[in-house]
């Protein structure tokens, strides 16, 4: 079969589209509607933070179990599980009285449903489809959240003008259920089940043809030249910790944000209006840095993270001093370019150490690591803002954990299996 029927490209839109829209309307919008839901059910801003760090841990955590789903099901069936889990858990989202129910639905149920739906699964089928062109089609994929979430705060903001929080979430409900029909019409699982190859490259006559022989052939030509570790060598090596510790300092600033990036910028000064424009750049410049983190195709991905922490580190520690708008703007910059590229490449960083085979449950295992760790980060920062009126502090120290994280990734080489 020609590369030009390769299906992998196609599916990359498909990936773009279902992790698009099935993270970012309900990650964005929960921090974009934190002052009404404080209003409406009198909680504090570390609640606030607590439920959205509640959602990440239980997306997290269940990134486990998606990696055992996708072994045994594949993953259309853990994409569409996921979708539908998710559009009941928004639905009753915009339904809830008290911080418990929110609990529930959002950070519980909403979690597992994202945990089934969408990181793993986006980043696997990526994996899965692509060797040498890996990269570049793990950036487009996860850019997908970066163009959506761009548009996130703009709606929420024209929603809060003409309704409430809550029917935002009716919309957001509806989302998931297209995720869903997305998902059963057009992904396929791998490359070999239609008989084609990673990348499209040509296979044998034999292999075309289905004959006793071919399936052996298949995968004997998928892996070559990579390393072939299992989940028990991979953790066994230091690296595994190393680059999931430098995931975690990428992850937790932009959790951070998200959750309390317009509470800070209304402490700042700014109109609502005026902190929406902000964060939807934020969002869209992270499109950018998920785009650059292609350039793991062409150099040693660590490299590539480690470069990219250090601009998150710029971009974060500058909001501390962010009080004018184009300083705000620059300082979102930096940071979308950086999370973006760093998120971009750390699955190429655990694909390059660990091999193929084991991405899923190498991926999963570090996802969750990542989930549980960063669940304090949104708390604490609102911790420490309803004690101290500010998030001064803990940008401060969001700044150092993003130099500490590109420090140890740049000094990390691949290990021996």
């Amino acid at each position: 079969m020609s590369s030009k029927h390769f299906y992998g490209w196609p599916l990359v839109g498909v990936g773009f589209l279902i992790y698009g829209l099935g993270i970012a309307p309900a990650y964005y919008s929960w921090g974009f509607f934190a002052p009404e839901v404080i209003a409406d059910l009198g909680i504090t801003r570390q609640q606030v933070g607590t439920v959205f760090g509640g959602l990440t841990l239980t997306f997290a955590v269940t990134s486990i179990l998606s990696a055992t789903v996708i072994h045994y099901f594949g993953v259309r069936v853990t994409v569409t599980i996921g979708a539908l889990i998710c559009a009941l858990a928004w639905f009753l989202t915009g339904r809830a009285e008290s911080l418990t129910q929110i609990y529930l639905c959002f950070s519980l149920l909403g979690g597992i449903g994202i945990g089934l739906s969408t990181l793993l699964p986006a980043q696997t089928i990526a994996v899965y489809w692509f060797n040498k062109y890996r990269a570049r089609a793990t950036a487009i994929i996860l850019l997908g959240a970066a163009v959506v979430g761009a548009a996130v705060s703009p709606i929420d903001a024209m929603i809060l003008e003409n309704a409430d929080w809550r029917t935002a979430w009716i919309y957001i409900s509806i989302t998931s259920i297209l995720v869903a029909i997305i998902a059963v019409v057009f992904i396929r699982d791998r490359p070999e089940d239609i008989g084609q190859l990673p990348d499209g490259q040509l296979a044998t006559e034999q292999t075309l043809t289905g004959s006793p022989a071919a399936p052996a052939l298949a995968s004997n030509s998928v892996d070559n030249g990579e390393k072939r570790f299992t989940l028990r060598q991979a953790i066994a090596t230091p690296h595994f910790f190393i680059a999931t510790f430098a995931d975690i300092a990428n992850t937790i600033p932009w959790r951070v944000l998200t959750v309390h990036g317009r509470l800070h910028l209304e402490d700042l000064g700014f109109a609502p209006t005026l902190a929406a424009a902000i964060l939807g750049v934020r969002v869209g410049m992270s499109g950018v840095g998920r785009l650059s983190g292609a350039l793991s195709d062409f150099m040693a991905p660590p490299k590539v993270m480690a470069l990219a922490l250090i601009v998150s580190a710029l971009g974060v520690g500058g909001l501390r001093f962010a009080e004018t708008p184009m300083l705000a703007y620059a300082c979102v910059v930096l940071l979308g370019i950086g999370y973006g590229a760093a998120f971009t490449t750390a699955p190429m960083v655990f694909a390059s150490f660990f091999g193929r085979e084991a991405f899923a449950a190498t991926g999963g295992l570090r996802i969750a690591i990542t989930g549980v760790v960063g669940f304090i980060g949104p708390g604490w920062a609102g911790a420490a803002a309803d004690s101290s009126g500010s998030y001064n502090s803990s940008l401060i120290v969001m700044m150092v954990l993003c130099v500490v994280g590109a420090v140890t990734i740049f000094r990390c080489r691949a290990p021996e299996r």
